[in-house]
Order: structure tokens, then C-alpha cells, then sequence
């Protein structure tokens, strides 16, 4: 059974009280509601009328809540099984609006289901996939992804206006906001910290109110179409366009790619000993996205995808119970048929938001360092996450030229998290190349040349990126065998050291011609006598059996031959 990390109040499969599940639902609801903007400026691109708008909002609604049940639910294969909010994802925008001036909604929703179709295909094929996204690549794509949200997070959080100025009644919102999340968040010790970002937005949204940051009269419209009404939507007829396959199923990887960066993220944030990717686990979260996209682009809206701002939201309240996931998308469903609940969300103050991106980002770049900082690292790993990195950056520094390229390549160039993560994966293979999963050395039985051993399994383990603490072990445990076979004068000649590594097992044998350690044949015993040799073997084969989660010993007249087994 998994151990529940210290700063989780309730696990993934943990269920909270009714009361807590519905506010922490509510507060995931809220914030999936203010990403309803995304399809309202595609449907910008195609004069859409206002009753387009109703329904494309609509639209939305009941897609965000079928990804997040889909997504939180993991039955038949289908969902990761964690807290999983699904938003209009902003990646499908460029190449949606492009469609949209093309051949109108009916040509983006067509092209959008392809896509989803593409998401699903690319989840069966995922596990196999699995050397594409060690720890490091993970670690690249959430580092990113926290990153990129800090661009569109501060012109939002200090009120930027066109030439640049910072509107103050803005900055102040934004800072209520902020100040009230990290308060709450820090100091309190009781279950408040459950309650962190949803005070933080209703103390936002009424400091805008107060300051005029929004007005009061633009809230009484929110009663026109009355308290209950039946959801209306407009279904579009779907079409079909050659020319922009490539770009949606680039589009639908990049999203996929996104999809994986966060549930890799709950996976870590719900696992006190985090060790690799839960490749089932993504899989079924990939398929949900697909089905997520396609019934996006069935019911006429914008692509869907889980939403990283909600995947830290989860992390910095402690609560990542996927019950809570269900729970919110009962709630977005029931938000169709309440349209005053979904018209005063979706009018939350900017700085609000800004502020809540920014509290989620910090989450992510911190996540993102944690999963890069667990491996080893050799002069390979260093490029590809250091290049990685940069390439990243260079797209924000190069924005004024990457909105020049065509609008379908400029949505994937114009992603830090896109470039930084595909530039990651494509090195990571490059760098692979001539990097043997065997290796060995071989030392004279003298105490001085242990640390040769040492340093081979330190150029090793960086080289293969493994563990840091797997690699701790085998040195403490090779560095006990040795120590007793060249101490007890076990062998005269030269000591063979071997090992071999992949993704789960790293797999150590020392061979040597000489007497056996006796020690290690068989388990301890505490009733066998012990004559002064075996009390000194006894200690370090204890210590050796402790390191080492399997130890084996083959002899063969003079050949003697341990084999360390860890798991990795």
C-alpha cells in the first residue's frame, strides 16, 4: 500500500466528508468555469451571434464535466484514476480559430473529433513508449509547463494595460487574492488550508467589486434567463479538411504530451516515494483525454485537456481525493442547467485569475525541479535538460517571430512547454546512443582501489540516469562485499565487478576466484555457532542483505560469484 505524503490531507482514494467534498468541488468548478473564455474567442473567429455564445458555453460545460468524470472514474481502462480537472484547452485555439475562418465552427469541430480519435490511438501505444519520458523528461515538461503559466499569469495579475502600464486597483485585487491564498495556504494548521484558493477568489472578486475593477451593473444581467433553465446548445454540422489534418494531430500530441506532464505530477504528488511513471495509469488518462476532445467537438466547442492549474490547486490544498473530481464534474453538469452560477464565474475578475495561475505555477516549476534533481546526472543529461530548458525560454524571447510562421505552426512553436518537452524527448533518444546498459571494471584486492569501484558506479549511474538512492545503495553494499573479501583475504586475485541497468532493475555481480563468503550462502541464524571469521563476516552480510533487495551466491570450485538485485 502506498504511503500517503505528509502534505496530503486526503489521498487519492480517500473519501472526505460530504461538506468538504462539495466546497472543495465547488472551488475546482469555479476555476474550470473562467477557462470558458477560450472558446468564446473562437467563436470570435466565425461572428458567432450571441445565442451562438449561450450555447458554445453550454457546449463547454458539459464537456469539461464528461472529460473530469472520465478522467477521475478509471474504470474499464479509461481514466488515471487521480484528480483531473478537464478545461478548454488554449492549445487547440490557433489551429481551432484557423478552421473557424476557414469553414466556420462546423470545419473546427469536425477536425477537433479527428483529433480525439488521434489522442485515443496514441494512448494504446503509450506504454510501449515508456523510455521516451524518464524521470528528467517529466521533469522538463512540468518545469515548463509552470513557467509558461507565469507569462499569461502576470500581465493578468498586475492589470497590464495596452501600452504597458500597470492598472493599480488591478495589482491591489491581484494582491488581495494572492496575499489570502498564501496566507491560508502557510500558517494555518487546521483543514483551512482545504479552503485556501476559494477564499482567496471570493476575497478577490469582492475587492474588485469594491474597487470598480468590475462593475456592479454588468452582474444584473446574470438573472436574464432566469434561476433553472434546460441547457440549450446549436450542434454544428461537422466538416472535414485535408489540409489541416497535420496540423490538429501535431495539436492533439502537443495536448496528449501536456496530459502526461500532469498526471505525471499527481502521480508524484501522491506518492511519498515517487520512482517512474504509472504507464497504465497514463494510458488511461490519455484515452479519457481523447474522449474528452471528441465529445468537445461533438457537442461544438474547443478541444478539452486536464488543466495544470488545477492539478497544483490540488497539490498546495492538500486534498488530491479524486472523489473531489467526480464531484466537481457533477457540479459543472449541474451548472448547465443553473446559467447564473455559470455567467458570475466566468466574469471572474482577470487579476483574480492572474493571481490563481500564479499560486499554481510555483507548484509546478518546484515539481518540475524535483523530478530533474532525482536522477543522476552525467555530461548527456545535463545538455538535454539544460537545452531543453533554453529552447523553452527562446520561444518567449522570440514571440514577435515565431507569430509570424503559419498559425498551425506557430501554436506549437509558440509553446514553451511544447517545444521544451519535444526537444527533450528527441535529445534524450539522441543522447542514448552509445550509452551500453552493460558495464564492468575490474580491481586488485587492496582497500585503496574500492573507491575506483566508486567512482564507476557514479559515471555509470549518471550515464544511465538512475536513481541517486538506488546508486547509493549498491555503492554501500558493494563497498561492504569488498571490504570483507580483501579484509578476510577471500582471494588473490583480481575481483570483477558487472553491471547492468534499465528502467526497473540495476543488477550487480562481483566474481572472484577464492574461498566463498560463507556469510552470505544462507540467511543468518542466531542459534549457529560463530568462530571468530564468521562473526566478522556475519555484520557486513547483514549489512549487504540490507542494501541489496536480493542477493544470490553461485560457487563453482573456485569460482565464486554474488549477484546484487535492485530494484530500480
Amino acid at each position: 500500500m502506498e504511503q500517503k505524503p505528509a502534505g496530503i490531507i486526503y489521498g487519492v482514494n480517500e473519501i472526505p466528508p460530504l461538506r468538504t467534498t462539495l466546497l472543495l468541488a465547488f472551488q475546482h468548478a469555479s476555476l474550470a468555469l473562467v477557462f470558458i473564455v477560450y472558446p468564446l474567442m473562437l467563436l470570435t473567429e466565425s461572428s458567432g451571434t450571441h445565442t451562438n455564445a449561450e450555447g458554445i458555453v453550454t457546449a463547454s460545460i458539459l464537456a469539461m464535466a464528461a472529460g473530469t468524470f472520465l478522467q477521475c472514474l478509471r474504470r474499464n481502462g479509461i481514466g488515471s484514476g487521480f484528480l483531473g480537472v478537464h478545461i478548454n484547452n488554449p492549445v487547440y485555439l490557433p489551429v481551432s480559430m484557423q478552421a473557424a475562418s476557414m469553414g466556420g465552427i462546423g470545419l473546427s469541430c469536425g477536425m477537433t473529433v479527428i483529433a480525439g480519435a488521434f489522442s485515443v490511438i496514441f494512448s494504446r501505444v503509450l506504454p510501449s513508449l515508456r523510455h521516451l519520458f524518464p524521470a528528467e523528461v517529466c521533469g522538463v515538461g512540468i518545469l515548463m509547463l509552470g513557467i509558461s503559466m507565469v507569462e499569461s499569469a502576470l500581465p493578468r495579475l498586475l492589470g497590464l494595460t495596452a501600452d504597458g502600464q500597470i492598472d493599480p486597483p488591478s495589482a491591489i485585487v491581484a494582491t488581495v487574492t494572492l496575499v489570502l491564498i498564501i496566507a491560508l495556504s502557510v500558517w494555518p494548521t487546521g483543514h483551512i488550508r482545504l479552503y485556501s484558493v476559494l477564499i482567496g477568489l471570493v476575497g478577490g472578486y469582492g475587492t474588485a467589486l469594491y474597487l470598480g475593477v468590475i462593475a456592479p451593473a454588468s452582474l444584473r444581467s446574470i438573472m436574464d434567463s432566469g434561476f433553472v433553465s434546460l441547457p440549450t446548445i446549436s450542434v454544428p454540422a461537422w466538416k472535414f479538411e485535408w489540409a489541416l489534418l497535420i496540423p490538429f494531430l501535431m495539436t492533439a500530441l502537443v495536448s496528449s504530451l501536456d496530459s502526461v506532464a500532469g498526471i505525471v505530477t499527481c502521480q508524484k504528488i501522491n506518492q511519498t516515494e515517487w520512482v517512474r511513471p504509472d504507464m497504465q495509469s497514463l494510458s488511461g488518462g490519455i484515452l479519457a483525454d481523447g474522449i474528452g476532445v471528441a465529445i468537445a467537438g461533438v457537442l461544438g466547442t474547443l478541444g478539452t485537456g486536464v488543466s495544470s492549474a488545477h492539478i497544483a490547486l490540488s497539490s498546495a490544498t492538500g486534498a488530491t481525493a479524486r472523489r473531489i473530481g467526480l464531484m466537481a464534474s457533477l457540479l459543472l453538469l449541474a451548472t448547465a442547467f443553473v446559467p447564473p452560477v455559470a455567467k458570475l464565474l466566468s466574469r471572474m475578475p482577470t487579476p483574480v485569475i492572474g493571481a490563481v495561475l500564479v499560486y499554481a505555477a510555483v507548484f509546478l516549476i518546484t515539481s518540475g525541479m524535483g523530478l530533474i534533481t532525482s536522477r543522476m546526472m552525467d555530461n548527456r543529461r545535463i545538455f538535454m535538460v539544460g537545452g531543453s530548458i533554453i529552447a523553452g525560454l527562446s520561444v518567449m524571447q522570440f514571440s514577435e517571430l515565431i507569430s509570424r510562421l503559419p498559425d498551425w505552426l506557430s501554436s506549437i512553436a509558440g509553446s514553451p512547454f511544447a517545444v521544451a518537452s519535444i526537444c527533450a524527448i528527441m535529445l534524450n533518444l539522441l543522447f542514448r546512443v552509445g550509452t551500453a546498459q552493460n558495464a564492468a571494471v575490474c580491481i586488485k584486492p587492496q582497500l585503496n582501489h574500492i573507491a575506483d569501484v566508486r567512482n564507476f558506479f557514479e559515471n555509470r549511474g549518471g550515464a544511465w540516469g538512475a536513481r541517486r538512492q538506488v546508486v547509493q545503495r549498491v555503492e554501500a553494499a558493494v563497498n561492504e562485499l569488498l571490504e570483507t573479501v580483501i579484509l578476510m583475504e577471500l582471494t588473490s586475485d583480481e575481483i570483477k565487478i558487472q553491471a547492468r541497468f534499465d528502467e526497473y532493475n540495476l543488477d550487480v555481480a562481483i566474481l572472484y576466484t577464492g574461498l566463498p563468503f560463507q556469510a552470505l550462502t544462507q540467511p543468518p541464524s542466531p542459534e549457529q555457532p560463530l568462530d571468530e571469521d564468521a562473526a566478522l563476516m556475519r555484520l557486513p552480510a547483514l549489512l549487504i542483505r540490507q542494501y541489496a533487495d536480493r542477493v544470490t551466491v553461485d560457487t563453482a570450485d573456485q569460482h565464486q560469484r554474488v549477484t546484487l538485485h535492485f530494484e530500480h
